[in-house]
């Protein structure tokens, strides 16, 4: 008897093992149509969590940039503060702002904190070239997602608070839940795979842009002098050179992970000038022949490539510098399903619609909402340039998913991963 439930046993685990590993392949094979280098995932159902992890050194512990999901751990810290009679919903914002942020424009003083939180501010979708503070649209006409309204957020935060956001938030979120691996602040995250055409185009614009300007000029003003102050030549030189620095700034500004890529191009494309000086047909065409087989290449081959971690540190902020791990945010979906069914305290806001968006879209005070015959999910997605992320509540079944990817092409394989998942037909997007 004891060698046949013994049999038995040794069969249903490798049943049980086998349906582990096919339903993990599955997903490698899905990552794969996607070009996926990696990913971590948590799934929650039946009161357990379980981690899928794949990629090389990749496990649940593995820090990611989770970029805009930071927004909803902001929402939840000011819901937080709302608890705790600091902030009110139907409060305006501009008495807790810096004087920097306010504007000539009279609707500033009309934007209320619960605004800010379910995007009908105004305020433009993002400000990766400088902070934008146009209000465009009335506050409260109109739903226009928006991360320059996050930053507005993060100011009332810090200066209700009297804490930085990242002092806020290891104060209300990170150190109570234990989100041990999470910060707003610069840290080493796996290896970001950004796609070669996003790679080129990053990389080469603004350098062809600074390029072509400056031997325009210094073409129009060699016409003018015929050129008895500097020749073409050296023009072109002086232009490789300026344009090289404008863009090396420019890259460490907004997209740094590029920067040495960028470096090791310059540093070819140099060397091939100086190696082309003496050969006048070949040294003028060097840079354009370069430029249309980087951008050829760049824009036709569907390949994902390695790029290094931010060089340069970004101000830390709610809109999209959020760095975290599928373990951190699996505690932090645990706390928002809490709150869901608890329905006490202000956190209970950031789940009931604030705004309609179409006829199966909104957005709660912090939080998407989607409605659909299989019922309500609440979710948010993240995108910085070699990462892409989403997690999906679903709280009539019990149920949520996270998808962190270090990829560009992360997010459509997200929301299959959290379809297949969640057995509903989700789409998780709004317009931006």
């Amino acid at each position: 008897m004891k060698k046949i439930v013994s049999a038995l046993t040794i069969i249903v685990c490798g049943l049980l093992m086998g349906s582990m590993a096919h339903g993990s392949q599955k997903m490698e094979r899905m990552a794969n149509s996607y070009d996926i280098n990696g990913y971590s995932i948590a799934r929650y159902e039946n009161n357990k969590i379980v981690f899928e992890n794949y990629g090389d050194g990749i496990n649940e512990t593995s820090i990611f940039e989770l970029a805009s999901n930071g927004k909803v751990v902001s929402a939840y810290i000011a819901l937080k503060l709302a608890d705790e009679g600091k902030l009110n919903l139907e409060d305006k914002i501009a008495p807790f702002l810096d004087d920097s942020l306010l504007t000539d424009d009279k609707r500033i003083y009309d934007i209320t904190l619960k605004q800010l939180l379910c995007h009908t501010a105004g305020f433009s979708a993002s400000f990766e070239l400088g902070l934008d503070k146009k209000i465009y649209s009335d506050p409260g006409d109109e739903f226009r997602y928006s991360g320059v309204g996050y930053i507005y957020l993060q100011n009332v935060i810090e200066n209700v608070s009297g804490m930085t956001i990242e002092q806020a938030a290891n104060c209300y979120v990170f150190a109570p839940l234990g989100m041990n691996n999470s910060t707003f602040e610069h840290a080493k995250t796996v290896t970001p795979y950004m796609r070669l055409s996003s790679v080129v185009i990053y990389t080469f614009t603004v350098f062809i842009i600074v390029f072509i300007v400056f031997l325009l000029i210094a073409f129009v003003i060699g016409k003018i002098t015929k050129f008895r102050f500097f020749s073409f030549r050296s023009s072109l030189y002086v232009g490789f050179m300026t344009a090289g620095i404008v863009n090396t700034f420019f890259l460490l500004y907004t997209v740094s992970k590029v920067v040495v890529i960028f470096g090791v191009c310059f540093a070819f494309m140099g060397l091939f000038l100086f190696l082309a000086r003496n050969n006048t047909k070949v040294f003028y065409s060097s840079i354009p022949l370069m430029m249309i087989f980087v951008f050829t290449l760049g824009l036709t081959v569907p390949v994902s490539i390695p790029v290094t971690n931010d060089i340069a540190a970004k101000t830390p902020n709610c809109a999209y510098t959020l760095k975290s791990t599928s373990d951190d945010m699996a505690l932090f979906c645990q706390e928002l399903m809490k709150q869901y069914y608890n329905r006490d305290g202000a956190v209970k806001d950031m789940f009931a619609s604030a705004v309609n968006i179409d006829t199966v879209n909104s957005w709660g005070t912090g939080i998407a909402i989607e409605s659909e015959n299989q019922g309500e999910t609440y979710w948010h997605s993240g995108i910085n340039p070699g990462f892409q992320s989403l997690f999906v509540l679903y709280p009539l079944q019990d149920k949520y998913i996270i998808v962190l990817t270090n990829s560009d092409n992360g997010l459509q394989f997200s929301k299959e991963a959290a379809n297949e998942f969640l057995q509903i037909d989700g789409h998780w997007d709004i317009p931006r």
